[in-house]
């Protein structure tokens, strides 16, 4: 049981720690990126780095910055996907379940609104030989695939000129970085696919990330506090024991552009330099940009052929901006398909339940370890 007089004390204690004031450092910072704005050797500085953190390229001037208002009529759908993992303490069950749900909105003279939520139940045996090879990245890696699936499926049904399908999260498939090549092949071949799906389309669609905590734009001011004019990181840090680039170590990207963009107003489009985005090919390769969407700074992540047309851009913004402000600082598209997808505790018992009726059906037991049990049984 939680000791919450302990809790509180140890909360007090580490205050400074968990609240830090960062408004010097973020000062320092701002100064640093108008500087380096202006520098016109700073792109080839940045280019020619050697750092061992992410090194952005850019589109324009790093301070370009674009104001829109929200859209009035368009479309906009949203894909999410909830789960129920392999439970190592069930035995006999034979498979995991994967929800996948979403909302589209039309809104014209004719206005509309659609949710949908389909179950999938995936035996053990179309994925591994036994439950113990089915892991909770593997669980995650189809999720993912089959919310882009049916993203690409239910766009069909946009029909305004304004559409947009927004994706809650990265376009960048960072979980794929460390697997193995087998794994990470076919992933990126199933998720690639109905990105170009999209693009075949041409059915724009961006990553809504909320709450980003992304520092590759603080690493161009990074460079900027550099004690050397090209950086790199290896020998600088075999000589010196002191690294001035570390006093921003604190801040993130939001950081930043909270304090440079006004509400509405987005930055200009950076193309990540992340080792996974060298598995895409041209057209679809990530671009992102912060927008200020009144209530937070969010991250937009978009594919090369989104990014190169202005109008577009502008689509995704002017989208943002109205499903937030409709939302109350969130997309309601975006929080009506978790709302679908979402695989609640009560679900989960009920998925299990009926899996037990169905295998006394057919003579099979399924059986809990003593842990489950007793943690069920535990009402307080």
């Amino acid at each position: 049981m939680l000791d919450r007089l302990k809790l509180a004390v140890s909360l007090e204690q580490l205050s400074d720690k968990l609240f830090p004031d960062v408004t010097e450092t973020l000062s320092a910072a701002v100064t640093v990126y108008r500087r380096i704005a202006v520098d016109p050797t700073f792109e080839a500085r940045a280019r020619d780095a050697e750092a061992s953190f992410l090194v952005p390229s850019w589109q324009g001037n790093l301070c370009d910055f674009f104001v829109y208002e929200s859209a009035s009529e368009y479309s906009v759908l949203a894909v999410d996907g909830s789960q129920v993992y392999p439970d190592r303490h069930v035995a006999g069950a034979g498979c995991f379940l994967l929800n996948v749900g979403g909302a589209r909105f039309t809104y014209n003279n004719e206005s509309s609104v659609d949710f949908f939520s389909d179950p999938e139940v995936c035996p053990f045996t179309d994925f591994a030989a036994s439950s113990e090879a089915v892991s909770v990245d593997t669980v995650d890696l189809l999720r993912e695939a089959r919310e882009l699936s049916r993203a690409v499926v239910e766009s069909e049904k946009l029909t305004d000129t304004e559409s947009v399908v927004l994706i809650d999260g990265t376009i960048i498939f960072w979980t794929l970085e460390g697997k193995t090549t087998e794994v990470r092949t076919y992933f990126m071949n199933e998720y690639l696919k109905q990105l170009n799906a999209l693009y075949e389309k041409k059915m724009v669609c961006a990553g809504y990330i909320s709450m980003p905590k992304s520092r590759e734009v603080m690493s161009l001011v990074k460079l900027g506090l550099c004690r050397f004019s090209v950086a790199n990181c290896a020998p600088c840090h075999a000589v010196y024991d002191t690294f001035p680039c570390k006093i921003v170590d604190s801040l993130i990207d939001a950081h930043l552009m909270g304090q440079l963009l006004e509400p509405g107003q987005r930055s200009t489009l950076f193309a990540t330099s992340s080792h996974i985005s060298a598995d895409y090919p041209a057209h679809l390769k990530p671009w992102f940009f912060y927008l200020n969407a009144g209530t937070e700074i969010v991250r937009l992540e978009i594919p090369a052929w989104v990014a190169e047309d202005e109008r577009l851009v502008a689509r995704v913004c002017r989208v943002a901006l109205d499903q937030a402000e409709k939302g109350g600082g969130y997309p309601v598209v975006l929080a009506e398909a978790h709302e679908q997808a979402v695989i609640k505790a009560a679900d989960r018992e009920f998925f299990y339940q009926l899996i037990t009726k169905i295998g006394m059906q057919r003579n099979r037991t399924i059986r809990s370890s003593l842990k489950s049990v007793t943690k069920r049984s535990m009402r307080f």
